[in-house]
């Protein structure tokens, strides 16, 4: 496994560096993270392109930069919910409404992890880490459930996870605001549609 990359940040650099990395994630989205040049994110930010390399070494810096910053926040975030004295079934509606949050906030970031081949970057086992946590934590949400008697014994946490990922991540192929539906809409529609799958039946 590679180590992860250097960035060249200090604490005046770091909002420049921010911006760096939307901008990014917008010419990602837009182009497909092949076909995006170091020189399309420069002009999006309004810089020269040899100016990022005091930030960056190379492109699949910038991809791992888009991806993981969000994928750690909504990690973190669910650490908290998991490890909170909620009971499952509200675990799981937090932890469902999260990732719908999370949505509305790295729209593009998200796009990128989930069209796009980023394991095939250099820093690909660094990506997948993460995720692979975000997807255990959700299980154990499900497992715990399931062993509490709230959720039903049928289920398969890993199967039911997958599900839940498929319904939730589905929306950056089809989301726009055009659609005229808000994130409370989405996340009160298709958190119904979770909860009232899982609960076991008195």
């Amino acid at each position: 496994m590679m180590g992860k990359p250097n960035f060249k940040k200090t604490n005046k650099s770091i909002e420049k560096f921010n911006k760096i990395v939307n901008a990014a994630a917008k010419i990602f989205r837009e182009k497909g993270y092949k076909e995006a040049t170091l020189e399309d994110i420069a002009n999006e930010v309004g810089m020269l392109k040899g100016s990022l390399y005091y930030y960056i070494e190379k492109k699949d810096d910038l991809l791992y930069a888009v991806v993981e910053r969000p994928l750690s926040e909504m990690t973190e975030n669910l650490k908290v919910i998991v490890n909170s004295a909620d009971s499952p079934s509200v675990k799981l509606e937090k932890a469902l409404k999260s990732h719908i949050l999370s949505f509305e906030k790295y729209q593009s970031e998200l796009f990128v992890w989930i069209s796009i081949e980023w394991f095939k970057s250099e820093f690909g086992g660094e990506i997948a880490t993460v995720g692979d946590e975000y997807d255990r934590l959700f299980r154990k949400i499900i497992i715990e459930g399931i062993k509490k008697e709230e959720f039903r014994s049928d289920l398969d946490p890993k199967l039911l996870t997958f599900a839940i990922f498929g319904v939730y991540n589905y929306m950056q192929r089809w989301y726009s605001p055009d659609n005229k539906y808000t994130f409370d809409e989405i996340s009160k529609q298709f958190n119904a549609f979770v909860l009232q799958g899982v609960w076991k039946k008195s």
